[in-house]
């Protein structure tokens, strides 16, 4: 499971460079789909791996998470790794940016269980990258049919052309994006929600404004996200904010973003780190 190739079209590629994101469907079948599913749930079982609950809860040790957020599953479980070294999302990002390689630079599973859920703020990802240039994107995959009620992801299209906003918190503290933003920004200002069956994916641009809602329906909503490096990211250092993998960043301050934890995704399987 989890090799073989995903057809990227020219005309895909064209999108993503004009709005900044762009969907695939049916880019994983039944069978990995339920073997991503059964990864997560031992995951969110044992939470033997970096967990937290993004909207500030403490449900991270209590079970009663907003938005459960586990980090870097393909270390410890099989099918996640399957799925992030077989090569096939990568070499859509590969197609996607035009670079001749790419970079982990983590995976997350994202969980909104009914009831508690939170909404996911207007952000952009960038911001909390330790990435100097734009460009890194995030393949965002669906686990469960996503809908707007469920939480399903939304984009505005062209905002990754707009410049690097400050980060947002998730806790609903400090400022909203919208009041960072220019009077002709808020004009362009058209949310685009991808509804979407399980096993579709889409993948966006560090830059571009996207928002989930809270999962108001009767049934999980599972997402398993990798963010990828190409080629011409360096590292930020001190210039951006800490990151839960800088210890593991081999990387200079102005040399190409690279870290014992970021694999690189090559032709088929992963070549080193």
């Amino acid at each position: 499971m989890f090799g073989g190739e995903y057809p990227v079209s020219p005309e895909q590629v064209a999108f993503y460079e004009e709005n900044g994101y762009v969907r695939f469907d049916n880019v994983l079948n039944t069978d990995e789909v339920a073997a991503l599913r059964t990864d997560l749930a031992e995951a969110k079982a044992k939470k033997n791996v970096y967990a937290r609950d993004l909207a500030g809860g403490d449900g991270a040790a209590g079970g009663d998470d907003k938005i459960l957020q586990m980090l870097n599953l393909w270390e410890r479980f099989d099918s996640v790794r399957d799925y992030i070294l077989g090569g096939r999302i990568a070499r859509m990002a590969k197609a996607l940016t035009k670079s001749p390689t790419i970079h982990l630079y983590h995976d997350q599973a994202l969980i909104k269980e009914p009831g508690p859920s939170a909404p996911s703020p207007w952000h952009q990802d960038q911001p909390y990258w330790p990435s100097k240039e734009w460009g890194m994107l995030s393949c965002w995959m669906a686990l469960d049919d996503v809908t707007i009620d469920r939480g399903c992801m939304q984009f505005i299209p062209g905002s990754h052309k707009w410049g690097e906003f400050p980060p947002i918190s998730f806790e609903g503290e400090g400022k909203a994006l919208k009041e960072y933003m220019s009077e002709e920004q808020l004009a362009a200002w058209n949310p685009v929600p991808v509804e979407m069956p399980a096993g579709s994916c889409t993948f966006h641009h560090g830059l571009c404004f996207h928002y989930t809602n809270a999962n108001t329906t009767d049934h999980v909503r599972r997402a398993l996200v990798a963010i990828f490096i190409p080629e011409g990211i360096t590292y930020a250092a001190d210039e951006k904010m800490d990151n839960p993998f800088a210890e593991s960043i081999t990387s200079q301050k102005g040399e190409p973003l690279r870290g014992t934890r970021f694999p690189e995704l090559a032709a088929e399987t992963a070549t080193g780190q």
